[in-house]
């Protein structure tokens, strides 16, 4: 099951001649602490990554070919468990598939995108299409369907970078549950977006959830805690920890000759 993510994030600034470098662009993810206190180390080789190694001994391997990225997921015993392939044309994402193992079978599943330019314009998952809506380099709306049978999602942000962008990790577009997956249009919104998620309000066949994130940064550059509060027509419950401790490293000395 997907843990909710919550991450404190620490970075690790170069010093300059004149002073801290504060472009966000310079850093990747170096750690995740999720809420539960599992981490999650990312592992980088020639700028790209290649292995993230969890205390739950997760291990997740990259492999990357000319048009495809291929994601072995391996459990604490080095079985494999899921494997995920991200498809591209050119550089855009067009689909990505999941298999995985429930009991003694495999099952499978998969996600497409398509472009208008190179803006999201439509989502296609199990037979429905869902249209995407984007501005300023973000996914700002999801939606399927008309009256009270349809399903949509609006999405709000911040202004800062969002250092998750393009990274697919451990939290996935299609969550495996049992015979089946779920869609996580967050996951998708996050993955596709270049600032960071601050609310999103779905409306799923008349009922409203809304999640509302709040950071805090360090040097007002990169997220380095989230809170979530969400609140449904019937509830609304604060103070939940979405990330607790997320820590970065510089590009520079992240990458290394393959």
């Amino acid at each position: 099951m997907q843990k909710p993510f919550s991450i404190c994030f620490l970075v690790a600034l170069l010093a300059t001649s004149c002073g801290l470098d504060l472009s966000p662009e310079k850093y990747v993810v170096k750690s995740i602490l999720l809420s539960s206190y599992e981490e999650y180390s990312f592992q980088y080789q020639g700028g790209r990554l290649q292995k993230i190694v969890g205390t739950d001994s997760i291990v997740l391997n990259y492999t990357y070919f000319k048009d495809s990225t291929s994601i072995l997921h391996l459990d604490k015993s080095g079985k494999l468990f899921q494997r995920t392939q991200l498809a591209y044309s050119g550089s855009e994402l067009s689909k990505v598939k999941v298999k995985w193992k429930f009991g003694k079978a495999w099952y499978g599943d998969s996600i497409m995108f398509s472009y208008s330019g190179s803006s999201l314009a439509s989502i296609m998952y199990k037979k429905l299409t869902y249209q995407a809506t984007t501005q300023n380099g973000n996914l700002t709306g999801i939606r399927v369907g008309s009256g009270t049978l349809s399903v949509s999602y609006n999405i709000a942000y911040d202004q800062k970078t969002n250092p998750l962008g393009s990274v697919y990790w451990l939290t996935p577009f299609i969550l495996p549950s049992g015979t089946t997956a779920i869609i996580q249009p967050n996951t998708i919104a996050r993955y596709f977006s270049k600032n960071n998620l601050s609310t999103s309000t779905g409306v799923i066949l008349g009922a409203t959830e809304t999640n509302r994130y709040s950071y805090t940064y360090l040097h007002d550059i990169l997220p380095k805690s989230i809170n979530l509060e969400v609140e449904t027509s019937k509830s609304k419950t604060s103070d939940l920890v979405f990330v607790f401790d997320i820590q970065y490293q510089p590009k520079e000395l992240s990458s290394s000759s393959p």
